[in-house]
C-alpha cells in the first residue's frame, strides 16, 4: 500500500452526513482509504440533512471528517421528484465541482454517478491534469433514466450515451457493482481487462441478527407477534410498488401480516395514495430510522422485499440486500431474473425470486412465506453466512485497495 503522498480526489453529490445509500457507502470507503491515502471529496448538499456550514455569499465550504477533506459546493436543491429540478441540481453541482477541482492536484480521480455527468467531468479533468481516473458506476446512465421512463430514446439520450461511452473508454478502471451491470458495461464496449466487479458491503461486526423477541422496535411500533413484510430504503422511481400492493389485496386474511415501509423518497406520496385507494389498512409507513439502530429496524421483518422495475437489471444494483443478509433475514427479489438480488437469492439460498409484473406470483410468494417460518429461518442463516464471508466491509474494501495500489 502507498503512503499519504498519494492524493485521491473523489466526486459524488451525496456524502457524509447524508443518509442516502450512495453517500453512506462512499463515506465508509473514504474512511478506509484515508487511513493510507490523502483523500479529498467534492460533494454537495443533502436532500434530507438540512444543517449546512456555508458562509454568506460562499459557493463552497471546507469540512474535515475522519481525516477526509470535504469540499462541499452550494448547488441548487430543488425537489428531486421534479425531473427539471433534479437536472438543474445535477448541472449546478457538476459545474461548481469542476471549478473547485481545477485548483486541486491529485494523483488519482474516482468519479461516481451522482450526478450522472461525473464520468465526463472526471475524463476532462484527467486529461487536463494527466492523471488516471476510476469510474465507479453506482447506476448506469442513460439506461436508468430510459428504463424508468424519465427519458425517451432520441437525440438527448444518444448524446448522453455517447459521452458516457467516451468516459468508459478513457477510464483506467470501470468499477461495477455486480455481474449484471458488468454485462451491460461490456455491451457498451468496455474491455474486460479494465472492468472490476466490486460490490457494496455490510459491516457484519455491527449489523447483526437480533431475535424478534428481543427487538424493542416491535413493541414501539405496535407490531409485536405480527408477521412483517418490509421494504427499507429509498422509495424512488426505479421500483414499481403497484404490483406488490395489488398482490397484497389478493390475500384474504390481511390481518395475518403487515407490509411495512421504512424510508423516504420521491415516490412515497404516490405510494401512500395508492394504499389509500386500495383500502389496505395493513400497510404502514415509517421514516428512516437512525443508522445505529439498523440491526433492529431490518430485524423487525420476517421477509424483506427488494423490488426493481422490469428492464432495470444491470442498470441499477440494490445495495440493501447486504444489510438484509447480515441480519439473517430472507428476501423476495421482485426483479428480472438477471438482476443481482435474484442471482444472490439462488446462489446463496437466501431468498426467493419472482418477476416484477407477476401479481399472482408475488401474492403466492407472500402466502408461502407466511406459512413457512422454518424455511425463512434457514434462508436467513444462509444469507448471514454469505454476508460474513463474501460481502463484509473488510473483505470488499481490500479489493478497492488492490485497484488503487495498481497505480504507481
Amino acid at each position: 500500500m502507498e503512503s499519504k503522498d498519494k492524493h485521491i480526489l473523489v466526486f459524488n453529490r451525496s456524502f457524509w452526513p447524508d443518509i442516502e445509500a450512495t453517500g453512506q457507502f462512499l463515506t465508509e470507503l473514504c474512511e478506509q482509504l484515508a487511513k493510507i491515502y490523502k483523500v479529498t471529496v467534492i460533494t454537495g448538499r443533502s436532500y434530507y440533512v438540512q444543517k449546512e456550514n456555508f458562509r454568506l455569499g460562499r459557493l463552497c465550504c471546507k469540512e474535515l471528517f475522519n481525516d477526509i477533506e470535504i469540499l462541499r459546493v452550494r448547488h441548487t436543491r430543488f425537489w428531486k421528484g421534479s425531473l427539471s429540478g433534479r437536472i438543474i441540481n445535477w448541472l449546478t453541482y457538476s459545474i461548481l465541482a469542476f471549478i473547485v477541482a481545477l485548483k486541486i492536484k491529485p494523483k488519482i480521480i474516482i468519479a461516481c454517478t451522482d450526478p450522472p455527468f461525473l464520468g465526463i467531468i472526471a475524463m476532462v479533468l484527467g486529461r487536463l491534469k494527466s492523471i488516471p481516473f476510476i469510474y465507479n458506476c453506482r447506476d448506469l446512465y442513460p439506461d436508468t433514466a430510459l428504463e424508468i421512463g424519465r427519458l425517451k430514446h432520441g437525440f438527448i439520450s444518444y448524446i448522453f450515451d455517447y459521452f458516457n461511452r467516451k468516459a468508459f473508454y478513457k477510464a483506467s478502471f470501470v468499477v461495477s457493482l455486480g455481474l449484471s451491470m458488468e454485462d451491460r458495461l461490456k455491451s457498451k464496449g468496455v474491455s474486460p481487462d479494465r472492468l472490476r466487479v466490486i460490490p457494496d458491503w455490510v459491516d457484519t461486526s455491527i449489523i447483526k441478527p437480533i431475535a424478534k423477541i428481543d427487538n424493542p422496535l416491535l413493541e414501539k411500533f405496535g407490531l409485536k407477534n405480527k408477521f412483517i413484510i418490509m421494504y427499507s430504503g429509498n422509495i424512488g422511481l426505479s421500483q414499481d410498488f403497484s404490483p406488490i400492493l395489488q398482490s397484497i389485496a389478493m390475500i384474504r386474511d390481511l390481518s395475518s401480516f403487515y407490509l411495512v415501509f421504512i424510508g423516504e423518497g420521491a415516490g412515497k406520496k404516490h405510494l401512500k395514495n395508492e394504499v389509500k385507494l386500495l383500502g389496505l389498512d395493513n400497510v404502514l409507513f415509517f421514516p428512516y430510522q437512525p443508522r445505529d439502530t439498523l440491526s433492529l429496524s431490518l430485524g423487525m421483518a420476517d421477509l424483506h422485499i427488494v423490488p426493481l422495475k422490469k428492464g432495470m437489471a444491470g442498470a441499477s444494483v440494490p445495495s440493501k440486500v447486504y444489510g438484509i443478509m447480515a441480519v439473517a433475514r430472507p428476501y423476495l427479489a421482485i426483479t428480472d431474473k438477471e438482476s443481482e438480488p435474484a442471482r444472490l437469492a439462488e446462489e446463496c439460498g437466501c431468498g426467493l425470486w419472482v418477476m416484477p409484473d407477476d401479481i399472482e406470483a408475488i401474492a403466492q410468494a407472500f402466502s408461502w412465506a407466511i406459512s413457512h417460518p422454518d424455511e425463512l429461518e434457514r434462508m436467513g442463516k444462509n444469507g448471514r453466512e454469505a454476508a460474513v464471508t463474501k460481502f463484509d466491509k473488510e473483505v470488499v474494501i481490500k479489493e478497492w485497495f488492490e485497484v488503487l495500489d495498481s497505480f504507481n
